[in-house]
């Protein structure tokens, strides 16, 4: 019986997974406009009901990598220094998350980070979603860190600050060559980090503490 149960977690999982590629697969290579879900479904070999399984809407396919993301950030906040100020701890969280999906030891793989991250630079309507997603994910995780209620002045003003730091790193992306490739970048950690500090020092007019 537990067998079995494992096997079914596996096969559910396996077919999420091959939606989610089928779905940044298609996006990049078609658009996201001209993706449909009977597309994603095709590719992924699977039929639309079963699609529907999973996901309520294309959309929800791709914040489904964001919202992974977010949890995995707001984990991360656990273990930073208690002195870090909040936004401050939100880059420390932030990069780590990011340099373990870089690395291949993250919560997503580098590939979905590169192609979510190429996908909502271009669509101002899936920002504005992750937007909505990371402030609310990571108010919730800020608050809990320093004790104090998710409506509290202090977490929504680190909140807001580190949105406006994470949509100036999207802009940073907009502005790169059209020849760069970050799939062959082999410094693409220290130049991800390079342009989160610099976005955080633009922002918040002072330059990231040393961890």
């Amino acid at each position: 019986m537990a067998n079995c149960y494992v096997l079914c977690v596996a096969a559910q999982e396996d077919c999420r997974e091959r939606l989610i590629d089928a779905a940044l697969s298609l996006c990049i290579r078609c658009g996201y406009e001209a993706t449909s879900i009977d597309q994603i479904a095709a590719a992924a070999d699977v039929t639309p009901d079963d699609f529907a399984r999973y996901f309520a809407s294309k959309d929800a396919v791709l914040m489904s990598i964001v919202e992974d993301l977010l949890h995995a950030i707001a984990a991360a906040l656990k273990n930073v220094d208690a002195e870090a100020s909040p936004e401050q701890s939100l880059l420390i969280a932030t990069t780590e998350v990011v340099t373990g999906a870089i690395d291949g030891r993250g919560v997503i793989t580098r590939d979905w980070l590169l192609a979510i991250a190429q996908i909502f630079t271009a669509h101002p309507n899936l920002r504005k979603q992750a937007s909505l997603a990371r402030k609310r994910v990571l108010t919730q995780a800020l608050a809990d860190r320093m004790g104090v209620a998710a409506g509290n002045r202090r977490v929504r003003q680190a909140v807001t600050m580190w949105s406006a730091i994470v949509a100036g790193a999207y802009l940073g992306r907009h502005s790169m060559a059209a020849h760069y490739d970050p799939h062959h970048d082999d410094q693409l950690v220290d130049r991800m980090t390079a342009e989160l500090g610099a976005t955080f020092a633009d922002v918040m007019g002072q330059a990231p503490q040393p961890d």
